[in-house]
């Protein structure tokens, strides 16, 4: 049996939450990063040593390699474990292997299962179940995005590189469903599929969680006796909304009045996902209503970072339409004064697809700032630039221009905004927090 695991790419958001689970369940755990930045508190916190480079001699003393989707098998790591016979995992793989072992809830979708998967495991811990909870994004009161517990499991199941097709949960939500990583499933077709599989993949006796309006991904976990549950307002499970106060809103599910220390319709949507999933784990929905009112959110989800002169600045991470939308809903619900937004595509091929969709929904706002695209591991295309987004925002009777990093801050001073956004999926939080720091 596998007792020590070296980790390429381990700075990254799932490898490192990957590491901090290997490190709980008793494992030797050393990895590598070439930008060891994200996340290297934590992994340092829990004597995990971490290099800026790659070498062979890393896995002299391990029998176990686990590398990122987002890393060629031509490294030396990789080459050497090969030839010597060690284990070699995808993530996907790993964290199928820990998380089958466990009795797992599974949470996937195009928009909201970090922030979904972080208040259902917040709901367990509120009563005391002690879960182990796997998460997107830091959750300051766990110091991070892994929450060591009990077998009883709360995965964030992540549809690129068809990970979560891995999964066998013993209950599995979906909290959305949107046209993504068609560079994976290569037609909308097959990516529907997918996530009716994933559902499919949940254990004899399980449930599964679907928005009504998307109730069809369910079909085929129905038909084999999967118990399913839907939510959204013609849904079985339903946050009616009674009224807003900037960060706070107030609803009623079940009979039950709760109040959630986060604005945006959206945030309720992922409530009620996570009360119908911690219903299957014996959690009563007025326990969760209770337990959500503490909820302390997770980060760089419309996040307070600090102040820039009077103005408020958020980070958020949106950077599909959809969520662009649901993140711009929230913030006209805190302020009704005068909203700018920084905006950073991500990825050329996104941006390629979703560029129109992208600058109708950021024609809303009061002003538009758009970075150029943050390419992560693309290489450009011929054509395709942030200024495709800027124009379809000015056709769609927006406000919006092109922006070049160092000169934010003169720009937002000339525009005296009440709240800053800083918008997207790359290195715009890193920014964001510089200029913030800069000026306090």
């Amino acid at each position: 049996m596998a007792t020590s695991v070296h980790l390429i790419g381990i700075c990254g958001s799932g490898m490192s939450s990957l590491a901090l689970w290997y490190r709980d369940r008793g494992f030797e755990v050393s990895g590598c990063d070439r930008n060891p930045v994200e996340n290297l508190d934590e992994l340092l916190s829990a004597g995990i040593t971490v290099s800026d480079k790659h070498d062979p001699s890393h896995i002299e003393k391990v029998d176990r390699v686990v590398y990122s989707a987002a890393i060629p098998l031509n490294l030396p790591e990789i080459m050497i474990a090969r030839k010597r016979g060690i284990s070699i995992l995808r993530r996907s793989e790993a964290l199928a292997e820990l998380a089958n072992a466990s009795q797992l809830l599974a949470v996937a979708g195009a928009h909201g299962k970090t922030t979904t998967t972080a208040m259902t495991g917040w709901i367990l811990q509120e009563t005391g179940h002690d879960p182990t909870v796997m998460v997107g994004g830091a959750v300051c009161a766990w110091g991070g995005n892994f929450r060591p517990g009990s077998m009883l499991t709360v995965v964030e199941a992540d549809e690129y590189d068809r990970a979560f097709l891995r999964l066998r949960p013993v209950s599995a939500a979906v909290t959305s469903f949107a046209i993504e990583h068609l560079e994976c499933y290569g037609t909308p077709e097959a990516l529907s599929v997918a996530f009716g599989v994933f559902l499919e993949m949940t254990r004899p006796g399980g449930t599964v969680i679907v928005p009504f309006i998307h109730r069809d991904l369910a079909k085929w976990a129905g038909r084999i006796e999967r118990n399913v549950i839907t939510t959204g307002p013609e849904g079985s499970v339903f946050c009616r909304p009674l009224k807003t106060d900037k960060w706070h809103q107030k609803y009623v599910i079940d009979g039950v009045q709760g109040d959630l220390p986060l604005p945006g319709n959206h945030n309720l949507r992922n409530a009620e996902t996570a009360i119908a999933l911690a219903s299957t784990a014996g959690v009563e929905p007025g326990e969760s209503v209770r337990a959500l009112e503490s909820f302390p959110g997770v980060s760089r989800r419309l996040e307070r970072i600090g102040t820039f002169g009077s103005a408020v600045v958020l980070s958020d991470y949106a950077h599909h339409p959809d969520e662009i939308e649901a993140a711009l809903q929230g913030v006209s619900q805190v302020s009704d004064g005068k909203t700018v937004v920084i905006f950073q595509p991500h990825l050329y091929s996104r941006t390629a697809v979703q560029y129109e969709a992208a600058g109708i929904a950021l024609s809303r706002v009061d002003c538009v700032l758009v970075l150029p695209i943050y390419p992560a591991r693309e290489k450009p295309i011929p054509g395709v630039t942030s200024k495709l987004v800027a124009d379809a925002s000015v056709r769609a009777g927006g406000n919006c221009r092109l922006c070049m990093p160092d000169d934010l801050g003169k720009l937002l001073v000339e525009i005296e905004a009440e709240i800053i956004v800083f918008m997207g999926a790359g290195s715009i939080d890193t920014l964001a927090r510089e200029l913030v720091e800069a000026v306090e």
